[in-house]
């Protein structure tokens, strides 16, 4: 039968499924952040190159030089490639710096940044040029631009900072250099936080990406770009119909999880709910089918059960079959002392020595052979219903002493490799082997009666010749079963054999005969 999995298994599952599920929300939650910083940081770059391209013109205009379509704006060592994607930088293990410089408008801190000096260059009346078109842009995509020169001083701004140099900012000194750089940096704020509905950001976070500006491998400038990150709340409520979406397909997966679980576990509860009732009530177990993904303990539970019915009905139908032999068996005894007692009480004084002592013999006798009958019944009783007795026994010893009851009619031989001792009780033993000897003697005439013991692989082999006429083919069927007896008027009981098979069964042996005009041969395994 196919195992399903165990209750431990699946209530490990489960539990361990509860106890991940907060983990599983933080880390949702932070790659989620992480997701939409990237898209944040994407957007920056996005404008910045624009921004750098547009500054790149106004530039080259204001030194009169036509733009070189050619490999002049590209980093030195990518001149011969066609696309030199700027990726994000900033990822799952992103962290949050503190200390800003700058508010929620992008405003310099005086305390980090520089003043710019004075003087005036291409690339500031580039700058200047540029900058309405930053400040228009700006209602729109809410974005903060400052395009730097190359000593890294503000000559353009969307804001007011245009008087200031960020040379000493971690990002505009990647870029300085050639490289760029994205930050991460907690948002300040004294605005109220906006409605969730609201197109301004609510978010904590603001992105500060820096591009470098090429020119023949050289760096002639940065373009500073900032912006809020969309909060999570936010972005949820912009997604709110695929989230209901979500949360109804979570909704059903939950009820098909539970639905689930009710059928490994309840379901199969209940139906082995109704058949212990069904067992207490005497009514027969109705068959059923258990599915591969059954709980492997209510599959345990289930053949246990099976196994218990079966001996419950088995036990039933020995004890009503135990019954009515004892009960056939004692009534003919019994009925035979009645009678004489009632002759002796009544037809006492009329009747003489002789009959009154023959009447009395009869009466010893009948209780002798209830007495006998019933101490077989008990032994065989204890064979059928109670455990194994223990005990060891020595075997040849055993087997002497048998043959030593019968005046030299029995011979004993052993092979070799045969055990001295077996694990059996020795009343067990000898009981089962003394029963098959004393019929063997009975119907073997004056004949000598064989047992030849060997040692059969994990097993003792025993047999139990005779030399009599053997057993009649009606009788044959009949030998192992019980009070079944061709001897009753010389006392024979039919439980010898009977007792036999017993403790062989209980030890899981077997026990079988041969036969034919020539004799009989029993074979005992134990």
């Amino acid at each position: 039968m196919r195992s399903g999995p165990s209750l431990r298994t699946l209530l490990l599952g489960v539990n361990s499924l509860v106890l991940l599920l907060p983990l599983a929300a933080v880390i949702t939650l932070r790659v989620y952040d992480t997701y939409l910083v990237r898209q944040t940081e994407r957007s920056l770059i996005a404008q910045s190159v624009v921004i750098a391209e547009i500054f790149r013109e106004r530039l080259h205009e204001e030194r009169g030089v036509p733009i070189d379509e050619g490999r002049s704006f590209r980093p030195r060592g990518r001149e011969r490639d066609v696309f030199i994607p700027v990726e994000p930088v900033l990822d799952f293990t992103f962290r949050l710096e503190r200390g800003d410089v700058s508010g929620d408008e992008g405003k310099p801190k005086e305390a980090i940044l520089r003043v710019r000096p004075s003087g005036d260059t291409p690339a500031r009346r580039a700058g200047a040029r540029l900058e309405p078109l930053l400040k228009r842009a700006q209602v729109f995509n809410l974005t903060g631009i400052r395009v730097l020169d190359a000593d890294g001083c503000v000559i353009s701004t969307s804001r007011t900072e245009g008087d200031v140099c960020m040379d000493d900012l971690a990002e505009v000194q990647a870029a300085l250099s050639g490289h760029y750089a994205a930050v991460a940096r907690e948002r300040i704020s004294d605005e109220p936080t906006p409605a969730i509905g609201d197109v301004r950001s609510r978010g904590k976070v603001r992105i500060f990406s820096a591009l470098p500006i090429f020119e023949d491998g050289q760096v002639i400038g940065v373009v500073r770009a900032s912006r809020t990150s969309l909060d999570a709340l936010t972005s949820l409520w912009q997604s709110r119909r695929g989230l209901l979406i979500a949360i109804i397909v979570s909704l059903g997966v939950t009820m098909g999880i539970t639905a689930l679980f009710a059928a490994l576990v309840v379901r199969p509860v209940r139906a082995l709910t109704r058949d212990a009732i069904a067992i207490t009530n005497d009514a027969p177990r109705e068959p059923k089918t258990l599915r591969w993904w059954t709980p492997h303990e209510l599959r345990v539970l289930n053949d246990a059960l099976d196994v218990m019915t079966n001996t419950l009905r088995e036990r039933a139908d020995y004890i009503a079959a135990f019954a009515a032999n004892v009960s056939h068996e004692l009534k003919t005894p019994l009925t035979a002392i009645r009678g004489a007692a009632e002759l002796l009480a009544e037809q006492s004084g009329a009747m003489s020595d002789a009959q009154r002592r023959r009447f009395i013999a009869n009466i010893d006798l009948d209780a002798e052979r209830m007495e006998r009958l019933v101490t077989r019944l008990l032994h065989l009783a204890r064979i059928e219903n109670a455990g194994e007795a223990g005990g060891e026994t020595q075997v040849r010893e055993v087997l002497d002493a048998i043959a030593m009851r019968h005046d030299g009619r029995v011979r004993v031989s052993c092979a070799d490799g045969v055990p001295k001792t077996l694990a059996i009780s020795e009343d067990h033993f000898m009981s089962a082997v003394g029963n098959l000897v004393d019929n063997a003697v009975r119907h073997g005439g004056d004949h000598p009666v064989d047992i030849r013991v060997a040692h059969e692989g994990d097993r003792l082999r025993i047999e139990v010749e005779d030399r009599g006429t053997g057993i009649s083919p009606a009788n044959q069927p009949k030998v192992f079963e019980r009070f079944f007896t061709t001897e009753r008027g010389s006392g024979g009981t039919g439980l010898g054999l009977t007792i036999v098979q017993a403790i062989a069964r209980r030890r899981g042996g077997s026990v079988t005969f041969s036969t034919s005009g020539s004799g009989t041969v029993f074979v005992l395994t134990l």
